[in-house]
């Protein structure tokens, strides 16, 4: 049953000063589900895989009401893949995929599933239970909610992007890494008393932590002075959609200024973390850019510890980016946390070595 229109706007208001996106999709779902008094409700992300050979829709947040009470749980299922579903397992899904909005009443109650978007990709899918069928005015309202959601969600990736390649910019690089610090020190501090907490912690050991990573083009100035800013900025475009292309989605891709880039990555552990990095150096160092052939990226990277703060964190990184420039560019160095050693990633044999 719709709410009274001072409640909606209340909640419009609340839902509209948001800049963070999981606080925003996290207040639509809250929003939503006091409006309509819906029994439970599912938000899904969509999460690309990475070298986009797949997509996944996965589970991120649930809100069930019970005998008048909300409860919240959270999730992360790497299995919870939602585009692996056949029409006949789950066609209201499928249905709402392809024309953005679904619905059913079925002797379970009702049901209405609906895809949101940001620039024109999907990012959300709302699966909205309950007793009683939703009016023509409530599923108007409905629609009109997550379309002021779509419009935010488009402006915020405005502010918080890169208008080139479309990383996330550097004004966003401390939001992110506070955030990211504090999940960090939550699966620190986890109370393994909770069913969904034990399984967060199966989802991530104790070695896994995250790392952030800079890396830089080598050479970049002269690419720029002999073949012109045009074929440097298409390298700038290039790199960027190999990074996406090679990361997970969880991981935080940033353009930092001028031919720098950095990568959050985690909670993995070390030996992962920098496989994915020299995976990722390989395959731009095997790309051939139109125009410019063979470009190569040193890449430093080091470990994020709780309490720090990111001028420490990248100060650490620029360290260990300096000794792979100094040691001939054209690979990943890992800064040692507990001394002044550098571990370099040597691109000729792949072996880790301390320095």
């Amino acid at each position: 049953m719709l709410q009274a229109p001072t409640t909606m706007l209340n909640a419009l208001a609340a839902l509209t000063s948001l800049h963070d996106r999981d606080a925003l999709s996290l207040s639509l779902c809250i929003t939503l589900q006091e409006i309509f008094d819906f029994t439970q409700l599912d938000l899904y992300h969509y999460r690309a895989a990475p070298l986009q050979t797949d997509c996944a829709w996965q589970i991120k947040h649930t809100i069930h009401l019970q005998d008048g009470q909300m409860s919240q749980s959270w999730h992360w299922h790497d299995h919870e893949i939602l585009s692996n579903l056949s029409p006949e397992l789950d066609p209201l899904i499928t249905q709402a995929l392809s024309s953005s909005e679904a619905s059913v009443l079925s002797a379970d109650g009702y049901r209405v599933v609906r895809c949101l978007y940001s620039a024109n990709q999907p990012q959300l899918l709302i699966d909205c239970r309950n007793t009683t069928t939703l009016s023509a005015k409530d599923l108007h309202v409905l629609h009109g909610m997550t379309r002021i959601y779509e419009n935010h969600s488009t402006l915020l990736d405005y502010g918080q992007t890169d208008s080139l390649t479309g990383l996330l910019n550097r004004k966003t690089l401390e939001q992110q890494f506070f955030k990211v610090m504090a999940h960090q020190k939550n699966l620190n501090n986890l109370d393994l008393s909770s069913a969904d907490i034990e399984c967060e912690r199966r989802s991530h050991p104790d070695n896994e932590v995250y790392f952030l990573a800079v890396m830089d083009i080598d050479h970049f100035k002269r690419i720029n002075d002999q073949f012109g800013h045009i074929y440097g900025d298409e390298v700038l475009l290039l790199i960027a959609q190999l990074m996406k292309a090679s990361f997970r989605s969880e991981d935080h891709l940033f353009r930092f200024g001028g031919e720098e880039f950095v990568i959050m990555i985690g909670p993995q552990s070390e030996y992962s973390a920098l496989q994915a990095v020299e995976r990722f150096r390989e395959r731009v160092a095997q790309f051939d850019f139109p125009q410019v052939g063979q470009v190569t990226i040193s890449i430093g990277i080091t470990q994020l510890l709780d309490f720090e703060i990111l001028s420490t964190v990248l100060g650490r990184a620029d360290e260990a980016l300096y000794q792979a420039k100094d040691q001939g560019r054209n690979r990943v160095v890992s800064a040692a946390i507990d001394a002044s050693s550098i571990k370099a990633h040597s691109p000729n044999n792949g072996s880790i070595e301390l320095f």
